[in-house]
C-alpha cells in the first residue's frame, strides 16, 4: 500500500493548497471593494492549512456516499439475497474469489485515502494546537468510527491505529485484530458521547454539518444507538463486555424517530453531487428483486412489498433465484422477474447508514435476552412501525399489519423471536445491505442455506456456503506483506469462508 498512500499524500497537498486558493478568491470575490490593493494582492498561497470544516464535510460525504456500487451493490446485495444481477457483478452472487482483480484493492484502498483520510486529519486538527476543539473532534471520531467499523466488519483484521495516516509517514501500517478495533472504537464512543452530551454547540459544525446540522443531541444519540449496534454484534463472541457496554447504553438517549437517521439527506437535482448516488449505478446495471426477499414479503402479507417490489409485465412479484449457474440462466427469461421499485434508487431517497428501526429492533433483542429493561414486543413491534413509517405506509395499514399477521407479533420460542427480530432487521436495513449481509452472518437469519445442487446452482469457492468476508488485495500483499502475513496468522486463512471474530454463531 506504500505506493497508493505516497499518491494519497501528494494529492492530498495538491488538494489543499488547490482548494485554499479557490477559498480564498471566492472570500475575495465578495469583500468590501473598500480593501486596499496590498490587502486585495495578499498570496493566498502563504496559508498553510485549511480550516478542519471542510475536511470534514468532505469526510463525512465521502463515508456517506461510499463505494456503493461495490460494497453494497456487487457484493452485499446479493450476499444479503435482496437483490440478483445478470452483469458481471453476478460473480459475487456465485461466491467466486476475486482476490487477484482490482476490486478488492479499491474498496479498501479507496476508503483509506479518502474517507479516513480526511477525517482523522480532523482529528489530528482538533486534537491539540490551533484548531483544537473537543466538541469537533468528539464529532470527527464518531465518524471515522463509522467507517472503521463498516471495513472491520467485512474484512476482519485491518489497519486501524495506523490506519489512513500517510500523512505522518505511516506507510507500512500494521494490521490490528477486531476484537481490539471494536473495543477501542466502542471506547471511543464513550469518550465522544461525553462530550457531546454537555457541549456548547457553537463549538460544533454549524453550517458545514451535512447529516445533523449541528444538532449535538442528534450526534450524541446516534453515537449511543451506534454503541450498542457494536455491543449487540458482538454478544456471542464476547457475552460478558457486550452485557457492561449494553447496560451502559441503557442509561443514555437512543435514536428513536426516522428524523433523528444517521444520513445524507439528497434532493432531486441535475447536480450528481446532491442527489442519491444509487441513482446513476442503477442507470447502468440490471438488477432483479431476490427470491428469497420477494416470497418472505409476500408471505407474511408484508405491505413493504409493493412499495419495494416492482411487477413483473404480467402484474406477478416474482423473484429471481440467487447463486443460479450459468447453464442453468438459460431457464430463466430474465424479464419475467421484479425489478426493485424506483424509489430505491430515486435521486431524492435518502442514503441512511443507520435508522431508528434498526433501534428499535436491538432493543427487542437486548430485552429478550434480558439483557436490557423492557417489553421485548413492544419494542419489536416498534421497530416494524418505525420502518413502514419512513416508506410512507398509510397509518391504518401499519396498524392492520400489526394487529392481525403472525410475524408482527413476537410468538413461539426465544429462538423463534430471536428469529423473527432478525427477520425484520434485514428488512428495514435495506438498502443499506452491508448492514443486511453482516447481521445474517451474525444473527443466522434469514437462514441462507448451502448450496447442494451444482447442476442449478454455483458452489463457488465456499463449497456453496455463504460467504463470510472480502479477502485482502493482491497489491496489499505486493506493498504491505509482513503485516498482512501478521493478519492471515492471527485470524484464520485469506479466504472468504473464513469468519471474522464475531461470527461464531452457526
Amino acid at each position: 500500500m506504500k505506493a497508493h498512500m505516497y499518491k494519497a499524500k501528494i494529492f492530498y497537498k495538491m488538494f489543499r493548497r488547490s482548494l485554499l486558493f479557490t477559498v480564498i478568491l471566492l472570500t475575495v470575490g465578495i469583500s468590501s471593494c473598500n480593501e486596499s490593493l496590498i490587502d486585495m494582492n495578499e498570496n493566498p498561497l502563504a496559508l498553510s492549512e485549511l480550516p478542519d470544516e471542510y475536511l470534514f464535510t468532505t469526510g463525512v460525504r465521502q463515508i456517506m456516499r461510499g463505494d456503493i456500487g461495490d460494497y453494497d451493490l456487487r457484493f452485499n446485495s446479493q450476499y444479503a439475497h435482496i437483490y440478483v444481477t445478470n452483469s458481471e457483478m453476478r460473480a459475487s452472487d456465485s461466491y467466486k474469489d476475486f482476490h487477484t482483480q482490482d476490486i478488492y484493492r479499491f474498496m479498501f484502498e479507496n476508503n483509506y485515502i479518502n474517507s479516513l483520510r480526511n477525517i482523522n486529519e480532523v482529528v489530528s486538527l482538533t486534537a491539540e494546537g490551533k484548531y483544537e476543539n473537543p466538541v469537533r473532534n468528539a464529532i470527527a471520531r464518531i465518524t471515522a468510527s463509522v467507517e472503521f467499523a463498516r471495513m472491520t466488519d467485512l474484512w476482519g483484521d485491518i489497519p486501524y491505529f495506523e490506519g489512513a495516516k500517510g500523512l505522518d509517514n505511516i506507510l507500512y501500517p500494521k494490521y490490528d485484530r477486531q476484537e481490539e478495533i471494536y473495543k477501542d472504537i466502542i471506547s471511543q464512543l464513550k469518550n465522544a458521547i461525553g462530550v457531546l452530551e454537555k457541549a456548547d454547540p457553537s463549538m460544533g459544525y454549524a453550517g458545514a454539518d451535512p447529516v445533523y446540522d449541528n444538532n449535538l443531541g442528534k450526534w450524541a444519540k446516534f453515537a449511543n444507538s451506534f454503541r450498542l449496534r457494536l455491543a449487540m454484534r458482538i454478544r456471542f463472541a464476547d457475552p460478558a463486555y457486550s452485557a457492561g457496554i449494553i447496560t451502559e447504553c441503557m442509561a443514555h438517549p437512543f435514536i428513536e424517530w426516522n428524523n433523528e437517521n444517521f444520513g445524507l439527506k439528497f434532493q432531486e437535482s441535475e447536480n450528481s453531487e446532491l442527489y442519491n448516488p444509487w441513482y446513476d449505478i442503477r442507470k447502468h446495471q440490471d438488477w432483479k428483486m431476490s427470491d428469497k426477499f420477494v416470497e418472505w414479503l409476500k408471505a407474511t402479507n408484508d405491505p413493504r412489498l409493493e412499495i419495494l417490489v416492482d411487477t413483473t409485465k404480467a402484474g406477478e412479484y416474482k423473484g429471481y433465484l440467487n447463486g443460479i449457474n450459468d447453464q442453468a440462466t438459460s431457464q430463466y427469461q430474465w424479464t419475467d422477474f421484479s425489478a426493485p421499485k424506483p424509489i430505491l434508487y430515486s435521486k431524492s431517497q435518502p442514503r441512511n447508514m443507520m435508522t431508528a428501526s434498526e433501534v428499535w429492533f436491538l432493543r427487542a433483542e437486548a430485552a429478550l435476552f434480558n439483557l436490557a429493561p423492557g417489553n421485548a414486543n413492544e419494542l419489536y413491534q416498534t421497530g416494524i412501525r418505525r420502518n413502514l413509517e419512513f416508506w410512507n405506509v398509510q397509518p391504518a395499514k401499519i396498524d392492520n399489519y400489526l394487529n392481525t399477521q403472525p410475524e408482527a407479533a413476537l410468538n413461539g420460542t426465544t429462538e423463534n423471536k430471536f428469529r423473527q427480530i432478525a427477520t425484520q432487521m434485514w428488512i428495514a436495513f435495506v438498502p443499506d445491505f452491508t448492514e443486511a449481509y453482516s447481521n445474517i452472518r451474525r444473527t443466522g437469519y434469514p437462514v441462507i442455506p448451502q448450496r447442494t445442487d451444482s447442476e442449478t446452482f454455483s458452489l463457488g469457492v465456499t463449497n456453496g456456503i455463504l460467504p463470510k468476508r472480502f479477502k485482502y488485495s493482491s497489491s496489499e500483499y505486493r506493498t504491505n506483506k509482513a503485516n498482512v502475513d501478521i493478519a492471515v496468522e492471527n485470524q484464520g486463512p485469506d479466504l472468504i469462508d473464513t469468519p471474522v471474530w464475531w461470527d461464531v454463531r452457526d
